[in-house]
């Protein structure tokens, strides 16, 4: 595959499911630099955890047909997304160059690069899994970094897996007259708290990091650098990590952030405001309780300071306040780090032209492109060639962390 090119000779693959043990820690999918001595025996990654078409299909059905609970949902949706899954093309397809590790006795071993032992942590968007991106983790990995995709529990996934075997559907929030800036501010919290557990708990510092003892994370955590840490995400995703970076900042090295949602328009309820407040150095705007317990303890005032990559699709670039919010953010991490003297990479922002916000997921790559080409503005993806678009949102990222 053109985009996963590097020295590692596979990519590796863990899921890591919510523990009963450990409320704290979200799912995490993580792709590391591997080999292995019986290839023959190794089994390639498919793009949903345990091939769960069926199950990702019906928690967007929940979002757009109705909702979960409903007898429309159990008696017709459900068997309907069953069957649909059954002849879904990405059923069929793998993630190239990967091997899949189940148990602890699959012939699949931790291959550092001796020049990499950075940890890269990524955020999914909103109704998204984490799934939607395993290519560009994938790549990463076969670059030689540690990536791991969290899967969140705040209710913005279109359906997750919960510690006590059952499981939550996305949460639809109040709109129209019952709108409150709350519900997303308070969200955005909770994922962000759930980056930085994930964080901690990979590098072995929380309470619970070695209750799942798998020999792979035994490798791996020896050869992490805590000072080698990157923020990542995708739309939401993005908003989560700049405010996981802005509560501590010394976590992290470095952000990459793809196509991010850094802006709130509900002018006709009076609310309009950077998002979230805190990554711009703002307070929560007027009409929202006090920041929450996390929050509050945070010295905010700079804002986002470590240097980030924005890279973001033509469609978002073409929402000025959108791209105006993510402006300032770039330009105020460089006027921060250039008032302190720091020597750092400076911030930049980029446009991938004619894309669009699927751009930057793999849904481009799970369909025939025949099949594409009438569906293309439905998927809101945009003329790009879906390759090329991914090869350039790559190599801008890639070359970004050869700066560190």
């Amino acid at each position: 595959h053109r985009l996963l090119v590097g020295d590692a000779p596979l990519v590796g693959v863990l899921d890591l499911p919510s523990s009963a043990s450990n409320h704290e820690l979200p799912p995490i999918r993580l792709f590391f630099p591997a080999d292995t001595p019986k290839p023959r025996q190794v089994k390639q990654a498919r793009y949903f955890v345990n091939n769960r078409v069926s199950y990702v299909l019906q928690g967007f059905a929940h979002i757009a047909l109705a909702r979960h609970t409903t007898k429309l949902f159990r008696f017709i949706i459900r068997p309907l997304m069953w069957l649909i899954s059954l002849f879904f093309p990405v059923r069929f397809l793998k993630i190239p160059n990967t091997a899949l590790v189940t148990t602890d006795k699959d012939p699949v071993r931790y291959s550092p690069l001796s020049n990499n032992n950075s940890l890269v942590m990524f955020s999914h968007g909103l109704t998204g899994t984490g799934e939607e991106n395993a290519l560009f983790c994938a790549a990463l990995a076969k670059r030689g970094y540690v990536v791991a995709c969290i899967h969140h529990r705040d209710g913005s996934s279109s359906r997750v897996p919960m510690p006590d075997g059952t499981c939550k559907f996305y949460e639809h929030l109040p709109n129209g007259d019952d709108y409150s800036p709350n519900h997303r501010l308070e969200q955005v919290s909770y994922r962000a708290k759930e980056f930085l557990y994930a964080t901690k708990w990979l590098l072995g510092e929380e309470r619970g990091a070695h209750d799942y003892d798998h020999p792979i994370l035994q490798q791996i955590r020896p050869n992490l650098d805590e000072k080698k840490v990157i923020a990542s995400g995708f739309s939401y995703g993005c908003t989560t990590c700049s405010l996981a970076a802005t509560v501590e900042p010394k976590r992290y090295q470095c952000a990459v952030m793809l196509d991010g949602w850094f802006h709130i328009d509900y002018s006709s309820k009076g609310y309009v405001y950077n998002f979230p407040p805190e990554a711009f150095g703002e307070d929560w705007p007027n009409g929202a309780n006090d920041r929450n317990e996390k929050s509050h303890t945070i010295q905010h005032n700079n804002g986002l300071t470590i240097p980030s990559i924005f890279i973001n699709s033509a469609q978002f670039a073409g929402y000025k306040k959108m791209y105006a919010a993510t402006t300032m953010l770039a330009n105020n991490i460089n006027a921060h780090n250039k008032q302190h003297d720091r020597t750092t990479p400076e911030s930049t922002l980029h446009v991938i032209p004619n894309t669009k916000h699927q751009n930057f997921c793999d849904v481009g790559f799970w369909l025939p492109k025949a099949l594409l080409r009438r569906l293309g503005k439905f998927l809101a993806l945009g003329e790009a060639d879906v390759l090329e678009a991914s090869e350039n949102i790559l190599d801008l990222s890639v070359n970004f962390l050869k700066m560190f």
